[in-house]
């Protein structure tokens, strides 16, 4: 049985990685003038963690980690830049979302967490 905190986070990256498809679909279709490797990326590493998740893979918890990191840092990116174009609700707001991924992260790294994955 899948615990539910875990089936949480397996919902959240599979939100990610939805709105990751659309932007990369526009990107390929030439409806955004953005490039498609982040898109891609994102796309590749929110679907590895939304499947490993759901199926509890021993290498899903470290795929989950690197993601949630690099989704904070490039939050953190989004808030300073907000921040600097004189919106600092918003940069508030991209902060608080930052700390939704630390908060994963740390999650992910109890020891009755790694027990679900079969990891020691």
């Amino acid at each position: 049985m899948l615990p539910w905190p875990i089936a949480l986070l397996a919902l959240f990256y599979g939100a990610i990685a939805a709105v990751s498809g659309v932007a990369l679909y526009k990107s390929l279709n030439g409806l955004s003038q953005q490039a498609a490797v982040w898109p891609g990326i994102w796309l590749g590493a929110s679907a590895g963690a939304t499947y490993g998740l759901i199926l509890l893979r021993p290498w899903a918890r470290p795929l989950t980690i690197a993601a949630s990191m690099a989704l904070s840092l490039v939050t953190l990116g989004i808030a300073a830049a907000l921040v600097a174009t004189s919106h600092p609700l918003g940069g508030l707001a991209a902060t608080l979302g930052a700390g939704v991924h630390v908060l994963i992260i740390r999650y992910l790294r109890r020891p009755m967490v790694r027990t679900f994955f079969s990891e020691q």
